[in-house]
């Protein structure tokens, strides 16, 4: 197999290559030089459902020569007794949704998670309600205690919609109120803009607590109109300080996985191995800056 490796850490989510199989996005990632894959359980599920393995997965990791970087997602955990849906974002209050049912299927995610080896699981705050934060570390806590056993990293990815969990301070208050060692927060770039985050809070949040980073631009729209699904863009094509971002993690010390994440209809018309390939030219280009130049940038910012 021949095909140039990019930067160590670089990832690509298989939402990226919107009109591609389940099973091709594991050949085009790699082709286009990444080294890890994000794994989305949806997609996984429905390939299980039409007669796929396990292994079958595991062999294209190997053959690929690929990293399961992410898995995605949970939500609907905070203020709900820290019981999460498995990559569904809004509750129907059906049958489905006891709590011994969620339960089974968050342990059945998890035990795919170790079998991939993933160790960076996304937990998404509450997208509706809000109530005493030191309810929701609690929460919070509780699900990295039942994600501990499978070698699995709780990455709470704080929302810009979100009424409470918008920013990365916010989102490392809960992570601190909540004090598990897998318990740390993901940093994605289009949601850092949308927010309003400060590049300056990176530098304030321990290391240890940055599990994962995305990567994605934003078209130039007022942030109360932007779209998290529909309005990202390669990085270095829009208006979001993705450069900023990047360096500040860079010179603070980061150097776990960057994984590009680019939801946008309009990519579904374009071919995949092309979306990927430029998925990757655009990751890398973040990081040709000198080392130097990036501390300096971070230290500024």
């Amino acid at each position: 197999m021949s095909h140039a490796t990019l930067r160590s850490g670089l990832a690509l989510s298989p939402v990226t290559l919107a009109p591609c199989a389940f099973e091709q996005a594991f050949e085009h990632t790699a082709r286009a030089g990444f080294t890890g894959i994000g794994l989305r359980y949806d997609q996984f599920e429905r390939y299980l459902a039409q007669g796929g393995t396990v292994d079958e997965v595991l062999g294209w990791l190997s053959a690929y020569g690929l990293q399961v970087a992410e898995a995605a997602f949970l939500a609907e955990w905070q203020y709900h007794g820290g019981v999460p849906l498995v990559s569904r974002r809004q509750r129907s209050g059906g049958v489905d949704e006891t709590r011994e049912h969620l339960l089974g299927r968050l342990h059945t995610f998890l035990q795919h998670c170790e079998q991939f080896e993933c160790a960076n699981v996304t937990a998404v705050p509450a997208l509706r309600e809000t109530g005493e934060l030191a309810l929701a570390a609690e929460e919070f806590a509780s699900l990295c205690d039942l994600a501990r056993p499978y070698g699995v990293r709780l990455c709470l990815e704080f929302m810009g919609t979100s009424p409470q969990i918008s920013t990365l301070a916010s989102a490392t208050e809960l992570v601190n109120l909540a004090n598990r060692a897998n318990g740390g927060v993901l940093i994605d770039t289009f949601l850092f803009h949308q927010g309003g985050s400060l590049v300056s809070d990176i530098a304030r949040i321990p290391l240890e607590r940055i599990f994962n980073v995305q990567l994605a631009d934003a078209k130039d729209k007022p942030l109360a109109q932007l779209d998290m699904l529909a309005d990202r863009l390669f990085p270095g094509e829009g208006v979001a300080p993705v450069q900023t971002i990047v360096d500040a993690l860079v010179a603070h010390g980061y150097d776990g996985w960057w994984t590009v994440e680019l939801f946008n209809p309009d990519f579904a018309r374009l071919d995949p191995a092309s979306l990927a390939s430029r998925a990757a030219a655009s990751a890398a280009a973040l990081f040709e800056r000198p080392l130097t130049d990036r501390k300096i940038a971070g230290a500024s910012a």
